[in-house]
């Protein structure tokens, strides 16, 4: 796997804040781990040895869920909303 920096203009996409878009990233990061773990942990009662290292063979060769996160951003791939936009309807109800 070929490591790369990516520019830090790119954080500004969609015209945001640096901060928001690397929150977004790592809030998106930690969902794609949470996912990662459940399927792990639903398959922690196998038995059969050779079906444990298959699994363990398959976590080496996923690709790390920060740089997944990353692209969904830069390919405009997520979906979110500001908790201000939330706080401001629930304050006109």
């Amino acid at each position: 796997m070929k490591i790369k920096a990516v520019p830090l203009d790119k954080f500004f996409k969609n015209k945001e804040s640096i901060y928001k878009n690397i929150m977004i990233v790592s809030k998106r990061a930690r969902q794609i781990i949470s996912s990662r773990y459940e399927k792990i942990a639903a398959l922690s009662n196998i038995e059969d040895s050779d079906d444990i290292v298959e699994i363990q063979e398959q976590d080496l060769d996923q690709e790390k869920s920060i740089s997944i996160a990353m692209d969904e951003l830069l390919n405009n791939e997520l979906e979110y909303r500001d908790i201000d936009d939330e706080t401001k309807d629930d304050e006109t109800d």
